[in-house]
């Protein structure tokens, strides 16, 4: 298959939000967002893989944008 690029934006992780906010020694640190809505005392690891539909989307909206030079 030879090189093959990504058609997506790239992931998004815990340590790349301004919503999480976690220790800089052992990485692990709560999402606002699932605080907001009550979420039993979440804690996420930095490199943990984001599952918030509305960051993913303020994301995926800003790569488009990106990518058509807007």
């Amino acid at each position: 298959m030879g090189n093959v690029t990504p058609t997506g934006p790239p992931k998004h992780h815990c340590k790349d939000c301004d919503r999480w906010y976690g220790s800089e020694d052992d990485e692990y640190g709560p999402c606002q967002y699932k605080h907001l809505r009550k979420d039993k005392k979440y804690i996420t690891y930095g490199y943990h893989e984001c599952d918030e539909p509305e960051e993913l989307e303020r994301r995926r909206k800003l790569w488009e944008s990106r990518r058509s030079g807007q």
